[in-house]
């Protein structure tokens, strides 16, 4: 399961992140533990005014683990700001219900009338270099 930890600071460090989930990942006497499998932070620009917005994505070994961890930490402080932790899912046409969709789901087809992403965001490659520095990485470019 993937976790997704929606506009951390800028500037956040993967150890961090580790420490954040850690206690929930510990398990207890009747739960499962976990451990994670990988960590990116995923840097997203708004082309309109040069904003930049970090997130977290936390690849997780379990399903029971993961959801464990939304619902113990989703609006919980992290680095003295409230964060939404929920489940990332990945979007392409091959899972979008409105494709190839028969004439019995039409209400379907009215409900949403445009794509709900927002637009003018591209993601930023070649950032992970600015988060294992000592420095802060500036929020506009």
């Amino acid at each position: 399961m993937i976790i997704f930890l929606r506009r951390i600071p800028g500037n956040t460090k993967k150890h961090e992140i580790i420490d954040f989930i850690n206690p929930i990942l510990k398990g207890g006497l009747f739960q499962k533990s976990g451990h994670i499998e990988q960590i990116k932070i995923l840097v997203l620009k708004n082309t309109q005014n040069n904003i930049l917005e970090f997130h977290g994505l936390v690849t997780i070994d379990s399903e029971q683990v993961g959801k464990r961890i939304i619902k113990k930490l989703n609006r919980k402080y992290f680095k003295d700001k409230p964060i939404a932790v929920r489940e990332y899912y990945h979007r392409t046409w091959h899972n979008d219900p409105r494709v190839n969709m028969h004439e019995q789901n039409e209400e379907l087809v009215s409900k949403r009338k445009s794509d709900r992403r927002r637009a003018r965001l591209e993601v930023v490659e070649d950032v992970p270099a600015q988060f294992s520095s000592n420095q802060n990485f500036h929020r506009t470019l």
